[in-house]
Order: C-alpha cells, then sequence, then structure tokens
C-alpha cells in the first residue's frame, strides 16, 4: 500500500491550487490590426470544455482531436468578446501553442481592419462556468504604450476602457 502511495505521488500530474488566464489585446495601429494573446492553464480549459459538452482535445499532444479549432472557436466565440469603438470586434483563431512544461497554452486571436482604439469593451468568461475562483486578468496596449489592465471574474464578466 504505502509503494502504491508513493508511485502516485510521482507519477501524477501537477496541480495547481489557483485558476487564472492572463489575455493581453494590442492594438498595431501600422497594421489597423488587433491582436490578442491568451494563456490559460490547459488543464483548466479542457476540463470546462468537456464539461459544456466537447470531447477530450488533448491539446498540443500526439494524441490531439482533429477539430480542436473548430471546438476552440466555438468555445472562445461563446467566452470571450471584444467590443471595440461600440462594435462587436470578429476575433478570429490564428492559432494556439502549448508551453514547454506542457500545462500552459498560448491561445493566438486576431481582428483586421480596425480604427484606432476610442473605447473597448472585454468579456472574457473563459473558465469561469467551470471554477468560481477562476480570474482572468486583461491588459489592453496601444502599440507599446498600456492603456489599462482589467480583472474579471465570475461576478464581474467584463470591463471597460
Amino acid at each position: 500500500m504505502q509503494l502504491l502511495l508513493t508511485l502516485l505521488l510521482f507519477f501524477s500530474p501537477p496541480v495547481h491550487d489557483y485558476h487564472v488566464s492572463k489575455t493581453n489585446v494590442r492594438y498595431v495601429a501600422e497594421r489597423g490590426q488587433v491582436q490578442v494573446e491568451m494563456q490559460v492553464f490547459v488543464d483548466d480549459l479542457e476540463d470546462a470544455m468537456v464539461d459544456a459538452g466537447a470531447p477530450r482535445l488533448d491539446i498540443g499532444t500526439k494524441d490531439e482531436h482533429p477539430e480542436t479549432n473548430r471546438y476552440l472557436t466555438a468555445y472562445l466565440d461563446k467566452h470571450f468578446r471584444v467590443e471595440w469603438n461600440g462594435e462587436s470586434l470578429p476575433v478570429q483563431l490564428v492559432g494556439y501553442e502549448l508551453e514547454d512544461d506542457m500545462h500552459g497554452l498560448w491561445i493566438y486571436l486576431a481582428a483586421d481592419d480596425v480604427a484606432d482604439p476610442e473605447g473597448i469593451t472585454v468579456e472574457n468568461t473563459v473558465i469561469t462556468e467551470y471554477y468560481a475562483d477562476q480570474k482572468n486578468i486583461v491588459k489592453l496596449f496601444n502599440g507599446q504604450q498600456r492603456l489599462a489592465t482589467l480583472l474579471m471574474d465570475r461576478n464581474r464578466p467584463a470591463g471597460k476602457y
């Protein structure tokens, strides 16, 4: 029994006691583009997506589901929205990559033909339906200049600049 417990401790995946995502929303004037970089814990995202009805995607592994892009896009369309100058911004999935530690997932989104920012609202409910303590930090940039840092959670799903 002792041997079994020891083996479980050594071979069980690491867990984290906090649930947080970091997102940068950056306006790139010379391209007329908004670029979004979102970092989440891949296990938290996959658990939330499975709970919402998606299959296990095994993102970034050799067993990755062939329709990961479709499921990820559908999830983000429901849980991440940007209103830019009073209109919904149609951000599109550009790609994603798993960090070397196999825990962090970077998701990249973009929108083209975007005017200079006058007013920005971000709604980020990523994973908040699954973990009550999930926090989503969003930093807004105009080029390299940070405009604002917004904190969202289950009770405060959106922030404005």
